[in-house]
C-alpha cells in the first residue's frame, strides 16, 4: 500500500504564505494527504530589552524574567492561533487530508528544516517571501535556507495568475538525467484533474545550432536525421511523453535554444505554467541534494511556483 504523501506548510500570516495555501489547489495533492501547518514564532530577536535606552544612563534596562516568560507565551500563542487559523483553511479546502498545526519557537529556516526531517515530510510548501519582504525580486532569506538545505522536495509558492476554474498547466524540466526522470516521476505521482496541460521543455544550448525555437519532436535544423539527435529526443522528450500520456494525461513537448534557466522561466511566462517541476542537483555535505544552478536560477526567478525535486528516500542518485 503506498504511504501518503506528507506535506509541511510554513505559514506566517502574510499574504506570501496566503498565496502558498491557494497555490495547493493547482499542486495536485493527493487525497490521503498529510499535511502539518508549521508557524514559528522567531527567538531571533532577544526580547528581554526595551525599545529605548535610559536618558540619564544611556543604557537599554534588562526586563525582568517574568516579563520575558510573559513575552514569550503571548508570543507563541499568537504563533498557534496563526497554525490553527491556516490549518482550518486548509481543512475546508481539502476536507479528506489530515490536517495539524504546530506552533514553535526559533529560527524559521532551521525549524521547517528540523521538522521536515523528523516528521519525515515529502515536501515543504513555503512562500515566495515572509513578513521581512521589501519589495526585492528574489526569495526571502528562509526560502531561501530551506530550499538550499532541506533534505526532501522543496515547493516555493507564488499566486496564481491563471482564471478560477481554467486548467492547471505544470511545466516539467527535463535533460535526460536522474534528477529530472525523478521530477517527472513526481509529478505522475500527485492527483491531476483530466483537464491538467503539461508541457516537457528541454533546451540545447549547442553554439553550433541556430537560435530558432524547435516544437514538439523536432531539434535544432540541421541535427533532425542524426542518430544521435534521434536518440537524444526519444531520451529526453518522447520517453517522457510516453510515460505522461500512459497516464492518461495531456502533454507537449518543447525544445528551445538558450541558456537552461533562461529557457525554462521564458517558457514558464509564455506558456502562462501555474507550476514548474525540476530536479535538484549535486551532493552536499552530509549527503543532501544540495541546488544546482539551473534549479536554483528557476526558483528564485520565475513568476509562478517551482517544485525543486529531491530524492528523499535514501536512494542515491546519479550526479552528473
Amino acid at each position: 500500500m503506498q504511504k501518503s504523501t506528507k506535506i509541511l506548510i510554513a505559514y506566517d500570516g502574510s499574504d506570501f504564505s496566503d498565496a502558498a495555501l491557494a497555490d495547493l489547489d493547482r499542486a495536485g495533492i493527493p487525497d490521503d494527504a498529510e499535511a502539518v501547518l508549521l508557524s514559528v514564532a522567531d527567538a531571533g530577536d532577544p526580547p528581554g530589552l526595551t525599545d529605548r535606552a535610559v536618558p540619564e544612563t544611556g543604557k537599554v534596562p534588562m526586563q525582568s524574567a517574568e516579563t520575558i516568560r510573559q513575552h514569550l507565551h503571548e508570543m507563541i500563542e499568537q504563533t498557534r492561533v496563526t497554525a490553527e487559523s491556516a490549518a482550518d483553511r486548509i481543512r475546508g479546502m481539502f476536507p479528506s487530508w489530515n490536517v495539524s498545526a504546530r506552533a514553535v519557537t526559533g529560527s524559521p529556516a532551521a525549524e521547517l528544516i528540523k521538522t521536515a526531517d523528523e516528521w519525515k515530510a515529502d515536501v515543504i510548501v513555503v512562500g515566495s517571501h515572509g513578513r521581512g519582504f521589501l519589495g526585492r525580486a528574489v526569495l526571502g532569506s528562509v526560502s531561501m535556507k530551506v530550499l538550499h538545505e532541506a533534505a526532501c522536495s522543496v515547493r516555493i509558492a507564488r499566486a496564481s495568475v491563471s482564471a478560477p476554474g481554467s486548467p492547471t498547466r505544470v511545466l516539467i524540466a527535463v535533460d535526460g538525467s536522474p534528477n529530472a526522470d525523478l521530477a517527472l516521476d513526481h509529478v505522475l505521482e500527485r492527483t491531476w484533474p483530466e483537464s491538467t496541460e503539461f508541457r516537457l521543455i528541454t533546451a540545447d544550448n549547442d553554439p553550433g545550432s541556430r537560435p530558432e525555437t524547435s516544437v514538439l519532436d523536432m531539434v535544432p535544423e540541421g541535427k533532425e536525421d542524426s542518430p544521435e539527435a534521434k536518440a537524444w529526443v526519444d531520451r529526453v522528450l518522447r520517453g517522457p511523453s510516453r510515460k505522461i500520456k500512459s497516464a492518461g494525461l495531456n502533454v507537449s513537448q518543447a525544445c528551445r535554444w538558450g541558456d537552461a534557466a533562461d529557457v525554462i522561466l521564458n517558457e514558464a511566462t509564455g506558456w502562462k505554467a501555474d507550476s514548474i517541476f525540476v530536479g535538484a542537483r549535486g551532493l552536499g555535505r552530509f549527503h543532501r541534494l544540495m541546488i544546482g544552478s539551473v534549479s536554483g536560477a528557476v526558483a528564485a526567478k520565475a513568476k509562478c511556483s517551482v517544485e525543486v525535486v529531491r530524492d528523499n528516500t535514501g536512494n542515491p542518485l546519479i550526479i552528473e
